[in-house]
C-alpha cells in the first residue's frame, strides 16, 4: 500500500512539473526565433552597380541661327555608376557617362574667308560626377558635382575639325523605383545637368538598372 502511494505521488509530481518545464523551454525557443528574425531583418550595406540609358534634350539657341538650316536638340545619354548603399540615410556614388547631345547643319555664304558651303556640327560631352543619393520610399533623389569634357566636331568642305573644353558640372536627378526582385532594381529616372563654363544645359529621362554586386553586414 505504501509503495503504491509513493508511485502515485511520483506520477503526480511529474505531471505537476511538466507545465513549468514547458514554460521554461518556450521562452528559450521564442527568444531563438526572435534572434533569427532580427538577423534576417538586420540592415545590410552593399556595393551597387548601375547603368542608365535614355534620350536627352539640350536647351539654348544655336550660335548662328541665321545660317542654321536644321538643329537636332535630342540626343542619347549612357552612364554607369558605382555606389555604396549603407544602412544610413546618404549613399556616396561616382558616375561616369557620355551624352550625344546635339547635331546641326548650317549653310555658310561665300565671303572674304573663302567659298561657302555646308557646315555639319556635332556636340557631345563626357561626364565624371561624384555625388550622393538617398532612398526615400520608392524615390531616389541625388545630386552631384564634377567635371565635363565637352567636345564639338565640325565638318566643312571635306575636312573635319574638333575641339574640347574642360568645365565643371553640377547635376540633380530623381529616380522612382518601378521594379524590384532580390538584389535587382529598375528605376524611371530624370536628371538635369548644367555646365556653366561651356554655357550648356541639358536634361535626360530614361531607365536605370541597379544591382547589388556585393552585400555587407
Amino acid at each position: 500500500m505504501r509503495a503504491g502511494l509513493v508511485a502515485y505521488r511520483g506520477v503526480a509530481l511529474v505531471f505537476a512539473l511538466a507545465p513549468s518545464l514547458a514554460a521554461q523551454e518556450a521562452p528559450v525557443a521564442e527568444s531563438g526565433n526572435a534572434a533569427a528574425g532580427a538577423r534576417e531583418h538586420e540592415p545590410t550595406s552593399s556595393l551597387e552597380l548601375s547603368a542608365a540609358l535614355g534620350p536627352s534634350l539640350v536647351f539654348g539657341e544655336p550660335a548662328n541661327p541665321a545660317f542654321s538650316e536644321s538643329v537636332g536638340r535630342v540626343g542619347v545619354e549612357l552612364a554607369g555608376a558605382i555606389a555604396y548603399r549603407s544602412s544610413y540615410f546618404v549613399d556616396p556614388r561616382l558616375e561616369v557617362g557620355y551624352a550625344w547631345l546635339a547635331h546641326g547643319r548650317s549653310e555658310l555664304p561665300s565671303g572674304p574667308w573663302g567659298d561657302g558651303g555646308a557646315l555639319k556640327q556635332q556636340l557631345g560631352t563626357w561626364l565624371i560626377s561624384p555625388g550622393i543619393s538617398a532612398d526615400i520610399w520608392r524615390f531616389r533623389p541625388r545630386i552631384g558635382i564634377g567635371l565635363s569634357i565637352v567636345s564639338q566636331s565640325n565638318d566643312f568642305a571635306g575636312q573635319t575639325h574638333s575641339s574640347t573644353q574642360l568645365s565643371l558640372l553640377s547635376q540633380a536627378g530623381l529616380g522612382f523605383q518601378v521594379f524590384e526582385a532580390d538584389s535587382l532594381r529598375i528605376d524611371a529616372d530624370a536628371r538635369i545637368v548644367g555646365i556653366p563654363g561651356a554655357d550648356l544645359t541639358f536634361m535626360s529621362v530614361g531607365i536605370v538598372g541597379r544591382w547589388d554586386a556585393v552585400s555587407f553586414r
